[in-house]
């Protein structure tokens, strides 16, 4: 089986437009332009299969050990129990709150085994110095090179985790500060705001009581440049395409000749005709499938004395 690399890819390349590879100053254009049409390739479609990947997210577990200690204005709270964890980027309900009550933090710094942490603004609610609390995660840093969630699996629940938009859950946080396994999911910014460079962050709801294991499907997006004896992650059956495309446009931008540039830009757009189908064929024929809605309104509205078939029909044998 062939193993393209991208230095066998820039030799047939510099073939066609009758460059030496020996012209490094050539091979530095060469190498720019089959970058930008690889990456042309990755936005065409948004499920390609050859950048599908699996990770694996495994919960953190509520922190209620002990007491904590908070004075209104004042960004410092202390822990009378240290988490051994470092608890920055974690969310904290401080129990004892009543005068804004609800309110939930979220922790800005915190050394592993200190007993103070400081929040991202200050506590505006009551004075407590040995209240309850809660301390969750909600926010789990992804893989750096993740672009978009395919799917998210997790076991033991017969409704599936459904991703929505980050709005949804911000939302539904506003009111709702249940906690259980993980329900819903939203991909959100990154684990540094406006710095790419870093992982992007996913937030579930609601509020994870216990540690939980989610396979992540998601699509890898094209954030490193190819280069040397390193692959494309496009198969090599393809590979004609990355070929077409770039002499579509080194044509053109390094020899002036446009005529040979619209010739291979139609080889390109017919190949990638032809790799776009094999793409859907590989996912299957699109169906319509109906939400069973009618189990969620029952499993969801007990408290209000509606029916429910959870014990016979709602659960897995392994849930209790």
């Amino acid at each position: 089986m062939a193993t393209l690399s991208y230095s066998d890819l820039q030799t047939r390349i510099a073939n066609h437009l009758r460059l030496p590879t020996t012209n490094t100053t050539e091979m530095t254009k060469i190498q720019a332009i089959a970058n930008e049409v690889y990456r042309d390739i990755g936005s065409r479609y948004a499920n390609w299969w050859w950048l599908r990947k699996h990770a694996v997210i495994n919960t953190v577990a509520k922190i209620e050990t002990g007491t904590l200690a908070a004075t209104k204005g004042d960004t410092t709270i202390t822990f009378s129990s240290a988490p051994t964890a470092t608890a920055a980027g974690k969310v904290v309900i401080v129990t004892g709150n009543v005068s804004d009550a609800g309110a939930v933090y979220r922790i800005l710094t915190h050394t592993a085994a200190a007993t103070t942490a400081t929040l991202d603004a200050a506590y505006t609610g009551t004075t407590v110095t040995a209240s309850a609390y809660k301390l969750y995660q909600d926010r789990y840093d992804l893989a750096t090179d993740t672009k978009a969630i395919r799917e998210i699996r997790r076991y033991g629940r017969v409704e599936p985790l459904r991703l929505v938009g980050p709005e949804v859950i911000d939302e539904i946080k506003i009111v709702d500060s249940s906690e259980g396994a993980p329900m819903l999911a939203a991909l959100r910014d990154y684990a540094t705001t406006g710095d790419h460079t870093t992982a992007r962050q996913l937030i579930l709801h609601p509020y994870l009581d216990d540690t939980y294991r989610l396979d992540v499907e998601y699509i890898q997006t094209l954030n490193t440049e190819v280069s040397g004896s390193t692959r494309f992650q496009l198969p090599d059956e393809y590979a004609q395409v990355l070929i077409y495309g770039t002499l579509s446009r080194a044509y053109p931008i390094m020899l002036a000749d446009t005529n040979r540039g619209l010739y291979y830009a139609g080889l390109f757009n017919s190949a990638m005709d032809r790799m776009l189908a094999d793409a859907r064929q590989q996912e299957g024929y699109p169906t319509t499938v109906p939400q069973d809605t009618y189990r969620r309104f029952y499993h969801r509205d007990r408290r209000r004395g509606k029916a429910t078939l959870r014990s016979q029909f709602g659960r897995w044998p392994a849930q209790y």
